[in-house]
């Protein structure tokens, strides 16, 4: 099993040899998924594999698939993301580290106002590093788009969810909570090869179900910042990108309670069709 002592040590070991963004990560970015709305099959695959010999040997696998498809104005998204960690300690003692997450996302683009579009979504995570043994998420808003030109993009999103959530800390936590979801994302062109990105997403607690007695609305918050480089190899098909990744949690699981705060910095190649 991991100590306190090794989940201290992996975030910079993970940071200074670019490991992959979502190993941490508690909020999935969304946004770096979708594609522009063009009618028919879009895809992207993602593949990473980091290898590090230090105080201990780490070696890391992913591969992230997703899929959008568009007809008149509606739009499907459907993400699937594997990753497996691999550590092994001084005493050749082995731990394997799995996160996935699956997700689905309906957009509807209104005719008369196209600039509005309607979302629903559900998604699935685990994360053994983050001891989520299990969320589940639903939810749905608007999404506007504030800036639509030629060179640059931005979007704001008051969204609201449902989320089910059980941990495999000490105290074996589980929370059913309604939350918002609210995001704003940009993404600017600074010429044909080199693309910047932002998005930050911030979801408060506005009502447990579960009725835990240390729950407290809105101070009880998930913030993820995710900022991106991405220069294109083969235009349209074939992209390197460099992120700074941070994750913060007001209440973290209860045997990593006193690290709110997760980053990475992260390399990525991608494959377009």
């Amino acid at each position: 099993m991991i100590n306190s002592t090794n989940l201290i040590r992996l975030p910079i070991i993970l940071f200074l040899t670019f490991a992959y963004h979502q190993v941490f990560a508690q909020l999935v970015n969304i946004e770096e998924q979708r594609r522009n709305i063009k009618p028919g099959l879009q895809g992207i695959i993602d593949f990473s594999f980091n290898v590090n010999q230090n105080t201990r040997f780490l070696s890391q696998f992913s591969n992230t698939i997703s899929l959008q498809y568009t007809i008149n104005q509606h739009t499907i998204l459907i993400l699937n993301d594997i990753s497996t960690l691999k550590l092994k300690d001084q005493n050749e003692n082995i731990d394997i580290i799995n996160k996935n997450f699956q997700h689905i996302r309906y957009n509807y683009t209104f005719a008369k106002h196209d600039w509005s579009i309607y979302e629903v979504f559900m998604q699935r995570q685990q994360n053994k590093i983050k001891y989520i043994k299990y969320r589940f998420l639903a939810g749905t808003g608007l999404r506007f788009r504030v800036l639509n030109t030629e060179k640059a993009k931005l979007y704001l999103a008051p969204l609201c969810m449902y989320e089910h959530e059980i941990l495999t800390d000490s105290l074996a936590t589980q929370t059913k909570t309604f939350k918002g979801d609210f995001y704003i994302s940009t993404n600017i062109k600074l010429n044909e090869n080199i693309s910047f990105s932002h998005v930050t997403y911030y979801q408060p607690a506005f009502y447990s179900f579960s009725r835990q007695g240390d729950f407290e609305p809105v101070k009880d918050f998930r913030l993820a910042s995710e900022t991106e480089i991405s220069f294109d190899i083969i235009k349209d098909h074939v992209k390197f990108s460099v992120g700074l990744n941070l994750n913060y949690d007001s209440r973290p699981p209860t045997e990593i309670a006193n690290y709110p705060l997760f980053y990475s910095l992260t390399n990525k190649l991608s494959f377009k069709f």
